[in-house]
């Protein structure tokens, strides 16, 4: 079977997607009129040459890397959008002798690998709550007390910080008085009167 060149590319194509790689026999000649032709059968007169296949490397596929992951190479490419103490809310009123406040905190994106998230209260760190989204606070003064939270990269760069939290600590007082109207006085108590003598004039 004669095959023209142009087959012939068509069919060395075929044969490099094979899966393992080998050599295939071809024979090639030129006619009377000066045209090249191949067989993959032997034909008297042709030349033959071998020509090694073997199969492509399959294409790679990029994987989209984690944000973090970019972060690392590049620091300056990760940005947090938004850094919240969401609980307590704002100026919020505990009471009680063992009062426990419960901090929540938050960050879009979450936190990245590598950074921290510190918790601040009354500008001292807290280090037991270091990348805790969660903590309980106790053993509070009675008064106002201010959180904040502050996210930092490895190399101890701030990346962002929250809006302060305020709330407070009241603790009720003991023996407090009765409340009294503002127009209101407590109830006078009459004075027994005693034969032979005059009951008191009222003041």
């Amino acid at each position: 079977m004669n095959i023209r060149v142009p087959l012939l590319l068509g069919c060395l194509f075929a044969l490099s997607s094979q899966a393992q790689e080998s050599k295939r026999a071809l024979w090639t000649w030129t006619d009377a009129n000066g045209v090249t032709h191949f067989s993959d059968r032997p034909v008297p007169g042709a030349r033959k040459v071998e020509i090694a296949t073997s199969i492509p490397p399959a294409p790679q596929v990029a994987t989209p890397e984690p944000a973090d992951a970019a972060a690392g190479r590049n620091p300056a490419a990760f940005t947090y959008r938004s850094l919240e103490i969401w609980q307590p809310q704002q100026d919020a009123s505990f009471f009680g002798a063992d009062v426990a406040v419960e901090v929540r905190i938050r960050s879009e994106p979450e936190l990245a690998t590598g950074h921290t998230r510190r918790l601040y209260l009354d500008g001292k760190l807290i280090e037991a709550a270091d990348n805790a989204e969660t903590f309980t606070l106790t053993n509070l003064a009675r008064g106002a007390h201010s959180l904040s939270s502050v996210i930092f990269d490895e190399r101890g760069n701030e990346r962002i910080r929250s809006q302060p939290r305020v709330f407070h600590v009241r603790q009720p007082t003991i023996n407090a008085p009765a409340a009294v109207g503002p127009n209101l006085r407590p109830p006078v108590t009459p004075t027994p009167t005693v034969p032979g003598n005059r009951a008191p004039r009222g003041g």
